[in-house]
């Protein structure tokens, strides 16, 4: 099935960020992420939270900056996601990993400079409410998170051990073949059996903190591919 550049470049993005630890969360499908801007700008959250008029337009005009900013960044960067994509499997596995280190800074970056942006726009508890729903969506890695990692009281093994666990499941996730809606798809699936796994490395008292830290439940499907605004 031929990809049109565009699409070749967020594939290569979604499977980039399944494999990038960042400050918040930034499991990145380019734009397209769990951060908490682009959260702020999926119409299903902001129906959650009650957004509406001036303030959906300035939320979706952040989330528009950050997506600008990260193409930049990431343009600076000198990757070029389109020509990793149509590599080979393996290939596209050691590059893929490459340009994961070196995004994961970026991430982190713009997660810090964009949070004071959205504290302007939203209250304490829609802030409070996007974290919930951040965490329900981004498994694992934001468990590794210094704050979360704080919040859960992981241990240096656990730490190791949920790291080993991503790191495992990542590679097989730059493995996969198929066109970009059955890597998606296998994408998700595999993700949701990794995050699995780690529960069962996390205590009683962490498994019910983590229930806490994820507040009442969210449809996190809502999220997927194709559902937020302008594809953000």
């Amino acid at each position: 099935m031929t990809t049109t550049p565009v699409i070749r470049w967020a594939w290569a993005l979604i499977v980039v960020a399944s494999i990038s630890q960042t400050a918040s969360a930034q499991r990145s499908f380019g734009s397209r992420t769990n951060s908490l801007t682009s959260l702020a700008a999926t119409e299903s959250v902001q129906k959650h939270l009650g957004i509406t008029g001036e303030t959906v337009s300035r939320l979706n005009s952040i989330s528009d900056e950050y997506r600008a900013a990260q193409q930049k960044e990431f343009t600076a960067l000198g990757i070029d996601y389109s020509a990793i994509s149509d590599l080979p499997a393996a290939e596209r596995a050691v590059e893929m990993r490459k340009a994961a280190e070196k995004s994961t800074d970026v991430n982190r970056k713009l997660a810090g400079g964009f949070l004071p942006k959205l504290q302007e726009v939203l209250t304490p508890d829609q802030i409070l409410r996007l974290r919930q729903i951040q965490l329900q969506a981004s498994g694992i890695d934001i468990w590794m998170e210094p704050e979360t990692s704080t919040e859960l009281d992981l241990t240096k093994d656990q730490h190791a051990k949920l790291t080993e666990l991503r790191n495992d499941y990542s590679r097989r996730q730059l493995q996969l073949d198929g066109d970009f809606q059955q890597r998606f798809a296998k994408i998700r699936e595999l993700n949701a059996e990794r995050d699995a796994k780690g529960l069962e490395l996390l205590t009683a008292a962490q498994k019910s903190k983590l229930e806490e830290l994820k507040g009442a439940p969210f449809d996190v499907s809502q999220l997927g591919f194709g559902r937020r605004r302008g594809n953000n």
